[in-house]
């Protein structure tokens, strides 16, 4: 539990917003236009999970209001410092919900929860291109998560 203790406050220290704070439960707003404050928020996204990064976490995501902003943009490790950011994420169709162990960075301790294995998603990067992705398994669940959050759902719910 000390081990937890002290993530937390590293984590309030990278400036990612910790529970109960209350943008953690508002219904993220959409992004209407892709400016230099939807670009500002994806770096800041992205800097912290280089920060967070290890080689050895397979799967990571942040989503905004995570960092204070009440707005539809997550990012997810996709390979080893190498990470997307998806605008206005939408979940298009998931199959086979099963029960995963889970951890937030907003959040202390790991929790029991459930996710879709398969998944197919609609979101656009942060040039404006829409792109459909089939995701599964780990990373599935971790986006769902961050979209979660964009939801005002937290994993301890």
């Amino acid at each position: 539990m000390a081990f937890q203790i002290i993530a937390n406050f590293k984590n309030s220290e990278r400036g990612i917003i910790q529970y109960p704070n209350k943008i953690l439960r508002l219904r993220s707003k959409r992004v209407t236009k892709i400016d230099e404050t939807t670009r500002k928020i994806a770096k800041k996204l992205i800097e912290i999970l280089r920060e967070v990064d290890k080689f050895w976490r397979p799967w990571l995501g942040m989503a905004a209001p995570q960092i204070g902003y009440n707005k539809r943009i997550i990012a997810i490790k996709e390979s080893y410092r190498n990470y997307t950011v998806m605008i206005n994420p939408e979940i298009m169709k998931q199959k086979w919900l099963l029960p995963i162990i889970s951890s937030c960075f907003s959040l202390k301790g790991l929790y029991l929860t459930k996710y879709h294995y398969w998944f197919k998603i609609r979101y656009r990067d942060i040039d404006g291109k829409y792109h459909t992705r089939i995701l599964i398994g780990g990373k599935a669940a971790v986006i769902q998560q961050e979209i979660d959050h964009l939801n005002g759902k937290l994993i301890c719910d």
